[in-house]
């Protein structure tokens, strides 16, 4: 599905965020996105507080989305009638798949294709305390099993990164996870299942279960990837004193 190559550019690209502490450099970040993805368009936007019911908490960081479109999408109000968003799903959203279930009112869709915006997807993250998108387009974007992989692995760390520089560079007082959480956390970062975690630890699947539950409650983490970016980003993956055994041998 991916090259050696590309998998090693996704790995430079999660490191970068990791380090990342200014906008300028983010936008470095995201020139390995779009050549990655071959994509002409690209925006976040990212809320500690109830977006979309609360649209004036929202922060944005516009890549290269056409300014006359963001400024005609706030004007006529297009979120109310933007159907990725009245979708309410979360995750990965192709827009055709999307537009296929909830058809596009004919003139935001109009509007949105004279500027480049028809094709593309969105990945979503949303809880009780934060939301983030990021929309990507472009002619050349096909909704291919390759393009699925690197967003899925990318997005959330992007997401978790955009948060950060939009909200001040806010830190956020998180509990520290424990050593087997730590351990559990490290084998799914690997992209290992819970049956897999359960015999290289040597612990029942259930217990598996319990400790990504606590993890992603402990880090307000919408998934598993989300989870590693959070705990990537806040140092606790891998704290000073030693990252899980299991992991380095």
């Amino acid at each position: 599905m991916l090259s050696k190559a590309e998998l090693t550019t996704i790995l430079e690209i999660i490191s970068d965020c990791t380090r990342c502490e200014t906008t300028e450099t983010f936008f470095e970040i995201t020139c390995k996105v779009n050549n990655l993805l071959q994509a002409d368009r690209l925006v976040f936007l990212s809320s500690r507080n109830g977006f979309p019911s609360v649209p004036t908490s929202v922060k944005e960081i516009n890549i290269s989305y056409p300014t006359e479109w963001t400024d005609t999408y706030r004007a006529q109000n297009f979120l109310a009638i933007d159907p990725v968003i009245l979708s309410g799903k979360t995750g990965l959203l192709y827009w055709k798949d999307v537009y296929r279930k909830i058809p596009p009112d004919q003139e935001f869709y109009s509007q949105a294709k004279s500027y480049g915006l028809a094709n593309g997807f969105s990945h979503i993250i949303s809880n009780q305390q934060i939301f983030g998108l990021m929309s990507v387009a472009g002619k050349e974007i096909v909704n291919s099993a390759r393009n699925q992989a690197i967003l899925n692995n990318l997005a959330p760390h992007l997401h978790q990164l955009v948060l950060y520089l939009t909200h001040q560079k806010e830190k956020v007082n998180l509990p520290r996870l424990t050593l087997r959480e730590r351990e559990v956390l490290l084998w799914a970062m690997e992209g290992k299942s819970n049956w897999e975690i359960s015999v290289v630890l040597g612990i029942g699947r259930e217990s598996v279960k319990g400790h990504i539950a606590n993890i992603l409650r402990k880090l307000n983490a919408s998934n598993r990837t989300h989870a590693v970016a959070i705990a990537l980003q806040n140092d606790l993956l891998f704290p000073a004193e030693m990252a899980p055994k299991s992991y380095i041998s």
